[in-house]
């Protein structure tokens, strides 16, 4: 469930998070007109407090009738980034009555800048319009996003950029460092609040901990993962962090909306919006809407100013059995790639062939694989990128012959023990032209050394004495016409 923030006599309410560092104990989550639950000493906070200048990009969303009437600590019930100088993202469940469906009038909001809520004259700006995105679903707590329209441009602060799919996946890798910010409550269990918005440092978890129910651990704590019922990887998140003396650093009551920064300096991203979580800083992981799976609402909604792609891909060929599969390198030019698309022509009888890709999860690079081609024939292969606005030129021709290698069999299933060791097992691999003579395992680190190999017998590999850290793998297959290899596959080895 989305963790709520009680409002005193606002019109409407909205769930909030906070950055707080709790001990093992932890109270429920407020829920709107609920009493706390739950009652025991309230925990040590181990967020840093923000200076001056910090990440001046982060609003407070504030009840319109609740600051005339009280001020700005008293009205904050939502955080939120800016991301242009006249929008502003937040989470769809900020500004979305649960029972009604109702979004709340643009009137009744107003956008806080300001570090401290307690700051004489704190600066607001009106709202004009306020967009959920179309599949939001407060159940379950899906496309947990929204957009504010300014009813004037904020000039003076440099927005966040949201992450886009052509971002490096490096900034929401597994273990790769974000912060989250916010003005919500200090403690789990009681109504604390700073004035002061506080700074969490959390690490991103694997996808298999935010919906498939794996495991994970930071700095000797070991997390429980939401389960496929909970959690989707697709369009969540999830992030959590462990202090030098392992207290577990969260979002809770008051945050929600706000942003999940990664990057700094001018490699800095909007990669996640609070949304929700189980309680606060207990050892399952805060749940933040993916932003990057959110770029064409947010390209509707003009909170992500992006461009029809301009750099026409770079692209290679793997040799396959009647087919050519397209590997894909882009250069970041700011436009937001939803599909990849190569083009595969016979010179001698002018026959295009095509296939299509999207953009992947995780870390390796996107592909697609143009099928039903003719072995031993020459073809001319382009490829190019595109979105909603457009496509990218095409790249540079390049040439390739399918051959009758084996059809090399796809990663099916991967077992991974804590002494560094995985067991994978493969599809069974084919061949029509002549019998295969081996087939492997072959795993690289994709931060780089030294590639592990293994044979593959009776559907399976073992792989031993791997280091900690993902690896690109793929099975290698050969026959006396030569060898092909599957799609990529990443996987964790953990200590």
């Amino acid at each position: 469930m989305a963790r709520k923030r009680v409002l005193g006599t606002a019109a409407f309410m909205a769930a909030a998070l906070t950055i707080s560092a709790l001990g093992s104990a932890v109270a429920a989550p407020v829920a709107p007109g609920s009493a706390h639950l739950g009652a025991s000493t309230p925990r040590i906070v181990n967020g840093n407090d923000s200076a001056p200048g910090d990440l001046p990009f982060l609003v407070a969303l504030l009840d319109a009738y609740d600051f005339d009437d009280e001020g700005a600590f008293q009205a904050q019930f939502c955080g939120g980034a800016l991301t242009t100088t006249t929008t502003v993202i937040t989470a769809a469940h900020c500004v979305v009555d649960d029972e009604t469906g109702a979004v709340t009038p643009p009137e009744d909001v107003l956008v806080g800048f300001t570090r401290n809520l307690k700051a004489p004259n704190v600066r607001t700006v009106s709202v004009s319009a306020i967009r959920v995105h179309p599949s939001y679903d407060s159940d379950a707590v899906t496309f947990d996003i929204a957009v504010l329209t300014l009813a004037e441009p904020v000039l003076d602060i440099t927005p966040i950029l949201p992450m886009r799919p052509a971002d490096p996946l490096s900034l929401v890798a597994v273990g790769a460092p974000a912060k989250v910010a916010g003005w919500g409550s200090l403690s789990a269990d009681d109504d604390s609040f700073p004035e002061a918005f506080k700074i969490g440092r959390l690490v991103i978890f694997p996808n298999e901990s935010c919906g498939r129910g794996s495991d994970f651990s930071v700095a000797g704590v070991t997390f429980d993962g939401f389960g496929s019922s909970s959690a989707s990887a697709d369009t969540m998140l999830c992030a959590a962090g462990v202090t030098s003396n392992r207290k577990i650093i969260d979002s809770c009551q008051g945050d929600s909306g706000g942003p999940l920064i990664g990057g700094d300096g001018g490699a800095m991203r909007l990669i996640g919006v609070v949304s929700w979580g189980e309680e606060c800083a207990i050892t399952l992981p805060g749940v933040y809407t993916r932003v990057a799976a959110m770029a064409d609402f947010l390209i509707s909604t003009n909170a992500l100013v992006s461009l029809a792609p301009t750099v026409a891909p770079v692209i290679d060929l793997t040799v396959l059995n009647t087919a050519l599969r397209v590997n894909f390198t882009v250069a970041d030019d700011g436009s937001a790639i939803s599909s990849y698309t190569a083009n595969a022509t016979d010179p001698a009888t002018g026959q295009v062939f095509t296939c299509t890709g999207q953009p992947r999860v995780d870390l390796l690079p996107p592909f697609c694989t143009i099928s039903t081609l003719v072995n031993n024939t020459s073809y001319s292969v382009t490829g190019s990128t595109s979105n909603s606005l457009g496509s990218s030129p095409a790249s540079a021709t390049v040439l390739g012959t399918p051959i009758g290698v084996p059809t090399p069999g796809a990663i099916r299933k991967v077992w991974s023990s804590n002494d560094r060791t995985i067991a994978v097992v493969v599809r069974r691999s084919f061949a029509n032209d002549a019998p295969i003579t081996s087939t492997a395992l072959s795993c690289a680190p994709v931060n780089g050394g030294s590639t592990k190999a293994a044979p593959v017998r009776g559907g399976m590999a073992i792989l031993k004495k791997l280091r900690p850290t993902y690896y690109s793998c793929v099975v290698i297959v050969t026959n006396a016409l030569g060898s092909a290899a599957s799609a990529h596959k990443l996987i964790n080895v953990t200590r």
